[in-house]
C-alpha cells in the first residue's frame, strides 16, 4: 500500500513539472510575439528616406546588407535623389520580390 501511495505521488510531481514546463515555454511563446510585434510596429511606423539615410541605417531594411547598401549609396551619388521607391529596381541585388518587401518600409522625399 505505502508503494503504491509512493507510486501515486511520483505520478502526480511529474504531471505538475510537465504542466509547468509547457507554462514556461507558453509564456516564452507569447513575449516573443510580443517583441515581434513590436519590432514590426517601429519598423512600420517611421519609414526610411532612402534618399537621406546612411549605409548603416539601409541595412536595418529587409534584404538590404552592406553590398546593396552600398549600391544604393553609390548610385544616389551618381544619379542623384529617387524619384520613387521603384527606381530601387536599378540596384543591382534588388528585384521585385526584395522591392515588394521594402516598400512597406521606405520612402523618398
Amino acid at each position: 500500500m505505502r508503494k503504491m501511495n509512493v507510486i501515486t505521488s511520483l505520478c502526480c510531481l511529474i504531471l505538475m513539472l510537465v504542466s509547468l514546463g509547457t507554462g514556461f515555454a507558453a509564456q516564452k511563446s507569447a513575449a516573443a510575439a510580443v517583441d515581434q510585434a513590436v519590432a514590426g510596429t517601429s519598423i512600420a511606423a517611421e519609414k526610411i528616406d532612402i534618399n537621406s539615410a546612411d549605409e548603416e541605417m539601409l541595412t536595418t531594411l529587409p534584404g538590404v546588407g552592406p553590398k546593396t547598401a552600398t549600391r544604393i549609396n553609390d548610385y544616389r551619388k551618381a544619379n542623384g535623389p529617387f524619384r520613387s521607391v521603384d527606381d530601387l529596381l536599378n540596384i543591382k541585388g534588388i528585384g521585385p520580390k526584395v522591392l515588394d518587401k521594402l516598400k512597406p518600409h521606405i520612402t523618398v522625399s
